[in-house]
């Protein structure tokens, strides 16, 4: 690991361990540490292109609707140009720990539905977070929910997190 990739991660630790310890007013706090991490394991030089959210999912009574910041890693291919949806983040604010766990896991199951009727292809993984918390899991174009790969995590700035992230990583490298 190069010196700067090694003082980047150190301060994305440090901004996370203190949103850890002090609960952030605005739920976008959180976005720029995400960013972070999701722009250090899926860089657009290995082919990888980091975003905030690109569809809008409809509700029942089919209007538009952003409900929450959502970030998606779409995998670029070529030729032709292609870019397929390979992870989406969706992000709250501590707050709503543990409260908002069952209405999460419903809207990202509505964006891992849109993500493969549009061009995920037979998979697309997610990781939900609330805060410091934190879990990751797969949707499979199958027609069933969501699959949870790993149990919440309370902490995301310790190597038990950083270990986690490397393995969801690999898999979704597999992704052909």
């Amino acid at each position: 690991m190069a010196e700067n990739e090694f003082l980047s991660i150190m301060v994305v630790k440090t901004i996370l361990e203190d949103y850890t310890n002090r609960r952030p007013k605005s739920e976008s706090e959180w976005y720029g540490p995400w960013t972070a991490i999701l722009t250090s394991f899926f860089p657009v030089n290995k082919g990888y292109l980091v975003t905030p959210q690109r569809k809008i999912v409809s509700d029942e009574d089919n209007t538009s609707i952003i409900p929450d910041f959502v970030i998606e890693v779409s995998k670029i291919t070529t030729p032709p140009l292609d870019k397929r949806v390979v992870l989406i983040v969706e992000i709250k604010n501590t707050q709503h720990w543990p409260s908002r766990i069952s209405s999460l896991e419903d809207q990202l199951l509505k964006q891992t539905s849109a993500a493969l009727a549009d061009n995920a292809k037979d998979l697309v993984y997610y990781i939900m977070t609330i805060g410091p918390h934190w879990r990751y899991g797969v949707k499979y174009d199958n027609g069933q929910g969501l699959r949870h790969l790993i149990e919440w995590r309370n902490t995301i700035h310790d190597e038990s997190s950083f270990k986690e992230l490397i393995k969801l990583s690999e898999k979704i490298y597999d992704i052909d």
